[in-house]
């Protein structure tokens, strides 16, 4: 005789454990205690329920309330790493981080500072910039280069609104790279739906914050 077949009920198991699962621990401990003193009451005496079947059923119990404890703690936790992740995240503000750029504002004339990753080696690397117009307005060479980060300087450019590209060639094959520049850090934004901290990074505009791949600190 199942729990759930207790004073005639027609609900079935599975919508008893839907009920069971959805209280809390401690209601949980209740309302089995509750039903199970209302099925031993309600027995039939010529066919009583086998004693192990109370044992299941309370083994069963313990392993519910076992795993609300297990989320009810990976809950506490993760909230403790958000609000850890928005304190780290808000001493950023000031400091430096490289960030992907395809397009840069500039206030005032500024060089930059950058890297591009090569997923392989290139025979020749360059560095491309082209103003609003799509004039191009700097060129460098890089050279050859092995697979990984390659650094780069570009030479002062004035206030503006910019392209940046990087091109890799191995003979007649060329493949198009992002560049990552040196850029700091605005403001610290935490949207209201809980999506992932942003980042206000000067002449780029907000980022998420898993878009940084390094945290290079205070401006040099």
């Amino acid at each position: 005789m199942s729990v759930s077949q207790v004073d005639g009920s027609a609900s079935n198991s599975g919508s008893a454990s839907n009920a069971i699962a959805s209280n809390s621990a401690a209601g949980l401990q209740d309302e089995f205690l509750q039903l199970m003193v209302a099925q031993i009451n309600n027995q039939d005496p010529l066919n009583p329920m086998d004693g192990t079947q109370y044992l299941s059923q309370l083994a069963q119990l313990s392993t519910v309330e076992g795993i609300q404890n297990l989320n009810t703690l990976q809950s506490q936790g993760n909230t403790l790493l958000d609000t850890q992740q928005v304190l780290q995240s808000a001493q950023l503000v000031g400091k430096e981080v490289s960030v992907p750029v395809e397009n840069i504002s500039l206030d005032k004339a500024e060089s930059l500072q950058g890297k591009v990753r090569l997923s392989e080696s290139a025979q020749s690397v360059t560095v491309k910039v082209t103003d609003i117009n799509g004039q191009v307005v700097q060129t460098q060479s890089l050279g050859t280069q092995a697979a990984g980060d390659v650094a780069f300087n570009l030479d002062e450019l004035p206030a503006g609104v910019y392209k940046l590209e990087v091109v890799a060639a191995n003979g007649d094959t060329t493949q198009n790279y992002t560049p990552y520049l040196n850029r700091q850090v605005e403001k610290v934004s935490i949207p209201a739906d809980g999506s992932d901290i942003q980042l206000q990074v000067a002449g780029v505009g907000s980022l998420s914050l898993f878009s940084v791949s390094e945290f290079l600190g205070e401006p040099s």
